[in-house]
């Protein structure tokens, strides 16, 4: 067994979780062991739709789930299929471009989870490749994501460390490689992407941002891939007075050349001043 042992938290996929894998938690209150599933996961999809994971195996009938081990296959149906619907969906003129999206998107989405757990309880969900699952959006992004069985990961070293190897070694950092094999995408670039979407995964949350920029330095602190180089974050004041977390990117995911012809608001080729007034302005 792995130094990081898996430690299965009391819990079903059926019953009393039927309503938080559907993805109706939102605002839910639970009382209990807050270790127990349906506790955990209702109270991470009170912070929004990126941070809402089913459980269990989907259904049958559910051909378009994708197993996220199987991505790490840089010529495998599952990631071209995943990449083919970024693609599209995109509007992206080339393969390398919609990789660079893809993956930002994908951070951002499918270890949402368990980057905000971490940072708020400490403890790291088990998000690693081979116990996730999810669903493309055919438009943009990922739509869905599952964890086969729900589980709390125990390190042999502080949880950052355990987080690190569950989220970056094991899952984002691969899937970059194998985006990069597969479509020649720089590999700084899309670990830029792997950097947004993991700061995104604490910036989109509604808590606390002092907290959450303590817990982003923890998480970067020793982190595979030279995430630290790719960019920072800064707390802006909204135009209510509420303050938010935003991230500054200094690599590029190429979103300009899509369909939509923008720029993010992150975009490093916009001044970093005027990146800030963008979030300010924002309500």
């Amino acid at each position: 067994m792995s130094a990081y042992e898996s430690t299965p938290v009391p819990g079903d996929a059926g019953g009393p979780l039927a309503a938080v894998a559907a993805g109706d938690a939102d605002g839910a209150h639970t009382e209990g062991n807050p270790d127990e599933p349906h506790a955990v996961l209702a109270a991470l999809a009170a912070h929004g739709p990126r941070y809402r994971i089913g459980l269990g195996t989907p259904p049958d009938g559910a051909p378009d789930w994708l197993a996220a081990d199987r991505l790490l296959d840089p010529y495998g149906p599952d990631l071209s299929r995943l990449l083919d619907t970024e693609h599209q969906g995109s509007g992206h003129r080339t393969a390398h471009a919609a990789a660079l999206t893809l993956i930002a998107v994908y951070a951002g989405r499918v270890t949402a989870a368990a980057v905000l757990h971490w940072a708020l309880t400490g403890r790291v969900l088990d998000v690693r490749p081979e116990n996730v699952l999810l669903r493309p959006d055919p438009g943009h992004g990922i739509a869905s994501v599952r964890m086969r069985t729900f589980r709390i990961l125990d390190g042999p070293g502080p949880s950052a460390e355990t987080l690190q190897h569950a989220v970056l070694a094991r899952h984002l950092l691969p899937l970059a490689d194998a985006l990069r094999k597969r479509t020649r995408a720089g590999l700084r670039q899309l670990r830029g992407g792997v950097a947004h979407g993991c700061a995104t995964a604490l910036a989109a949350s509604h808590a606390d941002p002092e907290l959450l920029a303590r817990r982003w330095t923890a998480f970067l602190d020793g982190a595979p891939g030279g995430l630290a180089a790719l960019g920072d974050v800064v707390t802006v004041t909204r135009r209510d007075g509420t303050p938010r977390l935003v991230y500054l990117r200094r690599t590029c995911c190429l979103f300009y050349t899509s369909a939509e012809a923008v720029r993010c608001v992150s975009c490093c080729l916009t001044s970093r001043d005027e990146r800030i007034a963008a979030y300010t302005a924002r309500s």
